[in-house]
C-alpha cells in the first residue's frame, strides 16, 4: 500500500499492522509513519490549538477540486468573453 502524502510504500508497524495511519486532515487516504509524525500529528495539533474543527475532507482534496472549478470557471470566462467579442465585432 502506498502512503497518500509521499507516495512511498507504508511501513509495516511493529504489531503486523500493514494499513498505515489515517492520513486526516492532509489526505483521504493512508499514510506511512514518517508523514503522520511529521506532517499530519501537527496539522492536527495546529487545528486544534487554533480552536478550529478538523475537516472531515482531506486538504488535498479539497486544493484539488478547487484548482479544478478554477479552472473550469477560467475556460468558462474565456469562452464567454471570446462570444462576447466576436458579438461586438459584428
Amino acid at each position: 500500500m502506498k502512503c497518500s502524502i509521499c507516495k512511498n510504500e507504508i511501513d509495516v508497524q511493529s504489531n503486523g499492522w500493514e494499513e498505515g495511519h489515517c492520513a486526516l486532515p492532509l489526505s483521504n487516504g493512508r499514510c506511512c509513519t514518517l508523514c503522520n509524525d511529521t506532517e499530519v500529528i501537527p496539522m492536527r495539533m495546529a487545528f486544534i490549538q487554533s480552536g478550529r474543527s478538523i475537516p472531515k475532507e482531506g486538504l488535498k482534496e479539497i486544493i484539488n477540486s478547487q484548482r479544478k472549478a478554477r479552472a473550469l470557471a477560467q475556460v468558462s470566462l474565456k469562452h464567454i468573453t471570446r462570444e462576447v467579442n466576436q458579438r461586438r465585432s459584428k
